[in-house]
């Protein structure tokens, strides 16, 4: 009984191996597909050659993200390459140990089939039943006869069982040379891509680099306009954080806040749903949706960017930079309300409060909501205008009053 037991837990083993190395496999291709997927929307979105300045520059920053996102992908194939080769190695491993014990198990069962068909005929059985000492003897000479033959019988099974599980091996191996395969040919052809698109990058900065004293004067001005822009929204912000303090205040309810430092900045006042708001809000950091529909390409990170090729042109973005396809619209991260909408060169910029987090989001064409509404996450505040070179650009930020916050480390891009 040791011995089926021992077999029954092998068998177990091996079964609970061949379902995992499978999922490991299907959940590489899973996640490949995915990103393979946003690659080749991404990819639309990269602009015609453009012959203005604004419009090749737009393009390399576009590039540029497209060619981050193409080796972070290169790369994940190298990885699943390298994962495939170890799978295939446990495979071979497991199928060897599987054959050494279908080998035994064979000899075994052979061997005691020899055995059952010498001393199984009715006579033996009889003889054997008969020569007890005593009747209770002979009943346990029966049981054993009965778990003998049983005994045998799941022998027989578990060998059928064991069989069918070095099958199943071997298509397995089958399945994952061919995976391995595909996924080479898969690299060879991304690899291409990747080069393609950095010998137009290369172009690109060629040209660019012959004008490098014009766009630096270009970034320089963008750079105060974003300044600007900026420090409006923070004077937006804390107006709005003065008016409630001096309304508490007029109430009686802040007394503590009218003894203080009138040019301290205030802290947002929380009432009870905001406090919860607020607690979601910090729960779901990392996990808060891409604040525009359809494809995207991250143009611009949080933080001081260089401009590719071009020695020390940069800009400082307190949020990201955004682009999408035509028609996109700007939505809402998270459930809030609409807090304040301005209009700044043409187009407006939404701001909703969310507890003590707001949420900006910039260069809208169109406003699908009001200053005061209630929104919830997912839902469409506006449609993104379109830039001199034709791009639908938006600039998104997130603060927490008026200290701006990474957006990369609070929305799953």
């Amino acid at each position: 009984m040791r011995r089926l037991l021992y077999c029954i837990i092998a068998s177990l083993v091996v079964t609970l191996s061949y379902a995992q190395s499978n999922q490991k496999v299907k959940e590489m291709e899973g996640q490949r597909h995915k990103i393979e997927q946003q690659l080749a929307e991404s990819r639309k979105l990269l602009s015609s050659t453009q012959k203005s300045v604004e419009g090749q520059l737009a393009q390399l920053s576009a590039l540029s993200a497209q060619i981050k996102k193409q080796k972070q992908f290169v790369a994940q194939l190298d990885a699943d390459v390298k994962a495939i080769d170890r799978e295939l190695k446990n495979i071979e491993s497991q199928m060897t140990t599987l054959q050494t014990e279908l080998e035994r198990r064979r000899e075994h069962y052979a061997h005691a089939l020899q055995i059952m068909t010498r001393k199984n005929t009715f006579e033996n059985k009889l003889i054997f039943l008969l020569s007890a000492d005593s009747f209770n003897q002979m009943v346990r000479r029966m049981r054993y006869l009965r778990e003998y033959s049983g005994f045998q019988q799941k022998q027989g099974e578990l060998l059928i069982a064991q069989q069918q599980e070095l099958e199943n091996k071997r298509i397995e191996l089958e399945h994952t040379r061919e995976a391995k395969k595909s996924l080479l040919a898969k690299r060879v052809e991304e690899k291409k891509e990747l080069d393609k698109q950095l010998e137009e990058q290369n172009k690109l900065v060629a040209g660019l680099k012959k004008k490098q004293k014009e766009i630096s004067n270009r970034i320089a001005q963008q750079q105060r306009e974003r300044d600007k822009l900026n420090a409006e929204i923070e004077r937006i912000i804390e107006a709005e954080l003065r008016a409630q303090e001096a309304e508490q205040k007029k109430d009686g309810k802040d007394s503590e806040t009218a003894a203080s430092d009138k040019k301290e900045m205030p802290i947002y006042k929380e009432s009870a749903a905001d406090k919860k708001l607020t607690g979601s809000f910090e729960s779901n950091r990392g996990k808060l949706p891409v604040p525009i529909t359809g494809p995207y390409l991250l143009t611009s990170r949080y933080g001081i960017n260089y401009v590719e090729g071009l020695k020390n042109v940069k800009f400082n973005n307190q949020g990201v930079d955004i682009r999408g396809q035509e028609g996109c619209s700007a939505r809402a991260v998270f459930d809030g309300t609409v807090s304040f909408i301005f209009e700044h060169s043409g187009n407006y910029i939404v701001m909703v409060r969310h507890g003590q987090y707001i949420s900006a989001y910039f260069n809208l064409a169109t406003l699908k909501v009001k200053k005061g509404d209630k929104v919830k996450i997912h839902q469409p505040l506006g449609t993104v205008a379109a830039d001199v070179s034709g791009n639908h650009t938006m600039q998104f930020q997130l603060r927490k009053d008026t200290q701006s916050l990474n957006p990369e480390l609070w929305i799953s891009f």
